[in-house]
């Protein structure tokens, strides 16, 4: 009798010692979460100083939470449209210059799934190193901002990651080779930043990815061919850049690409004719290059081109008759090449 009274005394104190390293554990990360949000506010600065107010951090605007642990998962701060988290059914209206740092305090919220911080324009500084390791991480957005320095070396460790938009800054330096290692990446948006270097030859390994925008910037070398072995590619624009050599003849047999733009870049030698024999690529902008030769005769009847611009190249010859047999014809700008009359 004593021994059974004996361990059930044991279970209860284990029971209550469990409770309390739960507590503590529980308690101890949300203590961390509002120390790590606080920090995060005070290197803002601007109107989230005031938004941002109490030590319920989970109602702050633009904070969501999940709800069970009320652990942060969520920061969501948008000035373009003055509308906060959609998934707290929130508008927002912030006020003010923003003017601060991204902190690297937001690496200690390492339940944090999305950080998008948008279209603030001064705020600078660079993407904290630490970012990556916030492992469950799906959504990096933090464009239309001041953001200078490279992108992390080691960017490859987010493989939660769907969306990196980090558009519209002042970021230097190359793509990091492990950016190929974002397993689950579907929008890569580096556009309008200072980035140069050549473009990762294994880019095919992002399987998933169905658009990449890497216009204005200072990219350089030629369009790695593995580029055609993205099967899921949509819209691929690297227009504005200082690419060169030749067009790679598998780009045209892409199966869902629908926008392909090579805008004012170096690029020469032929344009592939199964550029235009894809009938699911709609526009076509391969404008301010140097590209040279006929032009092939196969464009299809079952065509539909909203925009097709091949102007300022060193296009010669007839221009095709299979052109005036296509499905639809938006804009047409053929201009300032030796074709024919």
């Amino acid at each position: 009798m004593c021994t059974v009274r004996l361990m059930r005394g044991v279970l209860r104190i284990t029971s209550i010692l469990l409770m309390m390293i739960g507590s503590y554990s529980v308690n101890g990360s949300l203590s961390a979460d509002l120390h790590a949000a606080m920090a995060f506010r005070d290197a803002m600065g601007g109107a989230i100083s005031t938004a941002w107010s109490g030590n319920d951090f989970c109602i702050w605007p633009g904070i969501v939470c999940e709800p069970d642990t009320l652990r942060v998962t969520d920061i969501v701060l948008r000035a373009s449209d003055a509308s906060g988290s959609t998934l707290a059914n929130e508008k927002l209206h912030w006020t003010g210059d923003w003017t601060g740092l991204i902190s690297d305090s937001l690496c200690l919220l390492d339940q944090l799934t999305t950080l998008i911080v948008t279209d603030w324009g001064s705020i600078s500084g660079e993407i904290p190193p630490c970012i990556t390791s916030l492992s469950r991480l799906r959504i990096l957005d933090l464009s239309g901002n001041r953001i200078s320095g490279g992108i992390p070396a080691d960017i490859g460790k987010l493989n939660q990651l769907v969306v990196l938009n980090l558009a519209d800054n002042e970021i230097s330096g190359s793509i990091p080779a492990s950016i190929v290692n974002l397993s689950s990446l579907k929008l890569l948006d580096i556009s309008n930043n200072k980035i140069s270097g050549e473009i990762p030859s294994d880019i095919g390994k992002l399987k998933m990815l169905s658009r990449a925008i890497m216009g204005g910037n200072q990219l350089s070398g030629s369009m790695p061919t593995s580029i055609a072995a993205l099967s899921r590619m949509a819209d691929l624009d690297l227009s504005m850049n200082q690419i060169s050599g030749s067009i790679p003849e598998q780009i045209g047999s892409m199966p869902v690409l629908s926008t392909l733009n090579l805008y004012s870049n170096q690029l020469s030698g032929e344009i592939p004719a199964s550029l235009f024999s894809n009938t699911g690529l709609s526009h076509l902008n391969l404008s301010r290059n140097s590209l040279e030769g006929k032009l092939p005769d196969s464009f299809s009847p079952e065509s539909y081109f909203t925009v097709l611009d091949l102007s300022y190249n060193k296009l010669s010859g007839e221009v095709p008759k299979s052109i005036g047999s296509v499905k639809y014809m938006g804009a047409l700008d053929l201009s300032n090449n030796s074709f024919e009359a």
